[in-house]
Parts: structure tokens; sequence; C-alpha cells
């Protein structure tokens, strides 16, 4: 939670106007947060096959170290080229090393497959709680102390907290009773081969991309319409509160209830949230497509986890969710870029964020038949 409130939500507050977008164009700091994004994911499969052989203590610990040197080298920083190197060579790996990725291995390692849910239930509603916190924390400091000085105090919370909770804290992994799907030690061929992981990674890639482009034009889309940009972000704020139930629910709903439906499901409620946002012009439809969106985002975050953890728990979990989130996060960057040009080209939100729905829709089909239902309860 505090990595992500400290090396994400705190750097959306540091590219605005009163910030570090005072100093250095959009177009710079987007690319820095890119790259950011681009590296991250291509650290993803190395954080992961360590972490099977080792754990995540070391991971996590030495990624508190990493983004608390960015952080304090970001606000150093006195050209352009220096806060790009900076974004891209230290917190891109840093959030690598402590956001979901390693924390999900980490569920695994420490509780198996028979814990998982509480443990994921837990974990995705105190990391829900990043944006709360941190969005107003970092922006109270920001006017404050200015944003360089804020990056230094944020730098410290996040180096205090996370030696202290990974040196003290985290457990030595257990795999005793561990099941393990035969296929996934097979090598990468035959994991691209298996059905399952090759349709729910491109479903998660679609489903990454679409969420990421709604999450940085949204604003803009609801002021093309005609709405103030202070009763916006308030939504948008009011959103990131209405996650937290669907955190809670998706879990405990995937035993009832085939995992990759209630994924599928949840994606279909995202894609209906963001077509609502296509053609908003009253403010209920704004209201609805923030509600839905959050309680469906809320749910969509741990069911990734939950259905990869079904069909792979075991000694390679972290190297098969390592090499799935290397390509997700590494292809999905496009997605913001390419609504963007579609914005610019077209003149209009319109049809770039249509399509972003329709994009959502498709990754849900394939998420819904990327197991057959036979095949399911044949693993269970």
């Amino acid at each position: 939670m505090v990595a992500f409130g400290t090396l994400f939500y705190a750097y959306s507050i540091f590219i605005t106007g009163e910030a570090a977008g005072s100093e250095y164009s959009i177009s710079l700091l987007s690319l820095a947060w890119t790259g950011a994004v681009l590296v991250g994911g291509g650290f993803a499969f190395m954080v992961g096959r360590r972490a099977d052989r080792h754990g995540v203590r070391g991971i996590m610990g030495l990624g508190s170290v990493v983004g608390a040197t960015g952080l304090i080298l970001l606000a150093a920083s006195q050209e352009g080229w220096q806060l790009v190197l900076v974004s891209w060579l230290l917190i891109g790996p840093a959030g690598a090393m402590t956001f979901y990725e390693p924390a999900f291995i980490a569920v695994d390692q420490w509780f198996g497959l028979a814990g998982s849910t509480r443990a994921l239930v837990t974990l995705t509603l105190i990391g829900g709680l990043a944006g709360p916190i941190f969005i107003p924390l970092a922006g109270i400091m920001t006017v404050a102390l200015g944003w360089r000085w804020a990056a230094v105090v944020l730098a410290a919370v996040l180096l205090v907290t996370g030696l202290v909770v990974t040196v003290f804290f985290f457990p030595t992994p257990s795999r005793s009773g561990h099941g393990h799907d035969a296929r996934a030690g097979d090598g990468l061929v035959a994991l691209f081969h298996d059905r399952r992981f090759a349709l729910f990674t491109a479903a998660s890639l679609l489903a990454f991309a679409a969420v990421q482009a709604v999450i940085l034009h949204r604003i803009a889309v609801f002021e093309q319409a005609g709405f103030a940009i202070t009763v916006v972000a308030w939504w948008a704020a009011v959103a990131g509160l209405m996650s937290l139930p669907g955190r809670w629910v998706a879990p405990y709903l995937s035993h009832r209830i085939r995992p990759v439906l209630v994924s599928a499901a949840v994606t279909l409620l995202m894609a209906g949230a963001v077509a609502m946002a296509a053609v908003a012009a009253m403010q209920w439809q704004m209201a609805m497509h923030f509600i839905v969106f959050g309680l469906a985002f809320g749910a969509a975050t741990p069911m990734r986890a939950v259905v990869m953890s079904r069909w792979y728990s075991g000694p390679q979990y972290g190297r098969i969710m390592g090499t799935q989130w290397t390509i997700v996060a590494t292809l999905a960057a496009a997605g913001p870029l390419i609504v963007g040009l579609l914005r610019d080209g077209t003149g209009s939100y319109a049809i770039p964020i249509t399509l972003t729905a329709g994009v959502l829709v498709v990754a849900a089909v394939l998420t819904a038949v990327a197991e057959p239902a036979s095949s399911e309860s044949a693993h269970r």
C-alpha cells in the first residue's frame, strides 16, 4: 500500500501544473511514466523467477530501497533527461519489486491455495487505500513543501516502512502441501501452448490496456462533455472508495462461481461503465460511470491472482505470473497512447472511448472461454 501510494499515486500529483508540470512538459513527464511502466513490466519475469527460488523478502526490501532512492533523485533532477532516466531505471524496477506482482506471489507461498482467498481480500483491500490516503497527502505536502521536498518525505516513508516490514515481519515461505499443475514446469514453450494461459493472458492484456486508458483520460473525457473538472475529480475519488467492496466480494464469489466467469462478468461491467462515459451528457450518467467502474475495477483487481492460483499454484507460480505480467504490462502500455492519438485524430473522445469499451467486451469473452467447465471441474 505504501509502495503504491509513494511510487504511483504520488507520481500522479508530481506531474501536475503545480508540481513538476510547471518545470517540464506533460509529454516528457508522460514519457517518463510510460517508460517506467514498460521497464517494470520487463522486470516482472525476473522478479517472479527469483521469488520462486528465494521468496519475496529480499525483493520487496530491495525494491523499497530502490524506490526511495528513485524518489530522492527525482527530487534532485534538474534536467528533463535526468527525470526520465530516474523514472525508467529506478521507479519502474522498484514498482516491479513492490507492487501487486510480488505480493500475489507472497500470498501463494505463505498461504497456499486453501488460504489464498482471505489473504488476497486483505491484501487488495489494504492496497485499495493507497489512493485515498496518498493522493491527498501528496497534494498537501506538494502545496506546503514543494514537490521536491514532498518526494523526499515520501521516500523516507517508503524506505522505513519497506525495511521494517520485510526485515521484521515477513515469514519464511513454506510450500508444504502445495498443489502443482505439472504443465507449469514444462518450460515457456509448453506454457504458451496451454490454452488457458494464452487466452487469459490475451484477455488480461486487452483489459489492462483499456483500464489504463480510461483512468488516464476519463477526466478529460468528462471535461469535453461539459462537466466541471472539480466535480469530475470528486467523483473519481468516489470511484476509488467504491472499489473497496468489490475487492472483498469477488474472491469469495469465486468459491461459488467459476473464477473465470466472475472475472469475465466484472470486465463486462467495466465495459458498460466505459460505454456510459462515451455518451454521458447528464450528471447521473457521469455518477453511474464512476460508481459502476469503481465497483467493477475493485472486483477485477484480485481476480487475476485468483484465476492464476487456481491453475498454477505451486513452486513455479512466480515464474508463470511474472511471464504473464511482462507480456501484459509491456504491450498494454500502448493503450493510453492509442486513445490519445485517436482523440487528436478525430477531435473527440467519442470514438476512442467507445472502442475502449469494445476492447473490454472482447477481453471478457476471452476470459470466459479460457477454461471449459469440464476442465475446471477436473482441476479441482
